[in-house]
């Protein structure tokens, strides 16, 4: 009789486990830097990095820190607004029950008392600052909304100037909305007017080697009781390189993404620990960079269910890479 608990060698190993942490890397430090400007000089600007740069999470993670609480007497204060900006070309509408969302409730309403109603929760819950994610998927109907917004904010009787962090992707060299925003038009000339006077237009770039040194002992605390003798910090050179292969790296900045080199760690220390090892090594770490470049886009067939995820390569003629020490 078998017996589907334990094996010859004794209980079966428990699965690898992902962590789940925010860390605050230098594209981080970098990014909110800007957003916590605009929120203390009220300043607006259009922010954008690389997709998978960390953006989202960095904006959660402010969202969770920014002290928002109710008093004594149930009087809320939600300093920092965040919300993603609706898709599909969205009207006003949309991205004004995104705001609404923001507070807890979308009030069943007509959208002309919906737009008087967003002015009033805004005043009452002390915003300060409004972040709309992915931005680049704005247009001129949902930007004009939120200048008749702060318009209004602005105005008697609330008084209220706020900051407004338009968080977008961008590739190359196109800066989103900026076509938009710097169009003769007046509408278009008193929006840019109110944004900030030096830095309208913010491009954060994402990681360099040396800032990859700093990252990896992060990992290394967090699957260190996965992987108890796990020295990550020394394979920062070979990581870097992998990371700004033109397929990973699109616009040859030679810059890292945190969801890339996220996923290229995360990886290798998954099979390092499926095969029972303590740490990775160059052979690990070059069958996880031939995963993401090589072979990310092979047609992957399942079939059966002995091998799930289980990825069989040729790599005997090629030269492993070799342990490179970081002073």
């Amino acid at each position: 009789m078998s017996n589907m608990g334990t094996s010859i060698s004794g209980p079966l190993r428990p699965p690898f486990v992902l962590q789940r942490a925010f860390i605050e890397t230098p594209f981080e430090r970098r990014f909110l830097s800007i957003v916590r400007h605009a929120w203390q000089e009220r300043s607006w600007h259009v922010i954008s990095a690389v997709p998978g740069s960390g953006k989202s999470l960095g904006i959660g993670e402010l969202v969770r820190t920014s002290g928002a609480y109710k008093d004594k007497t149930g009087a809320p204060y939600l300093p920092v607004l965040a919300v993603c900006s609706p898709k599909n070309n969205a009207q006003a509408p949309a991205l004004g029950e995104e705001l609404a969302s923001a507070f807890g409730v979308v009030p069943s309403m007509p959208w002309k008392r919906l737009r008087i109603w967003l002015v009033q929760a805004m005043a009452a819950f002390q915003v300060e600052c409004i972040i709309i994610d992915d931005a680049h998927d704005l247009n001129r109907f949902t930007l004009s909304f939120l200048k008749e917004l702060t318009d209004k904010l602005a105005a008697f009787p609330y008084k209220r100037l706020v900051g407004l962090c338009l968080v977008t992707a961008h590739s190359g060299d196109v800066i989103p909305l900026k076509e938009i925003i710097k169009q003769p038009d007046e509408i278009w000339r008193q929006f840019y007017r109110r944004m900030d006077k030096l830095h309208p237009f913010c491009v954060v770039d994402g990681h360099t080697q040396d800032e990859i040194v700093e990252i990896l002992p992060n990992f290394e605390d967090l699957y260190r009781s996965q992987l108890p003798d796990l020295r990550l910090r020394r394979w920062a050179p070979y990581i870097y390189e992998q990371l700004t292969n033109p397929i990973l790296d699109l616009d040859s900045s030679r810059r890292v993404t945190m969801d890339n080199l996220t996923k290229f760690v995360t990886i290798a220390l998954g099979h390092a620990y499926d095969r029972g090892e303590r740490d990775v090594n160059g052979q690990i770490l070059k069958e996880t960079a031939e995963l993401l470049i090589q072979h990310r886009d092979d047609p992957f067939h399942i079939d059966g269910d002995a091998a799930l995820f289980h990825i069989d390569g040729d790599s005997t003629n090629e030269e492993l890479p070799p342990e490179q020490a970081v002073g």
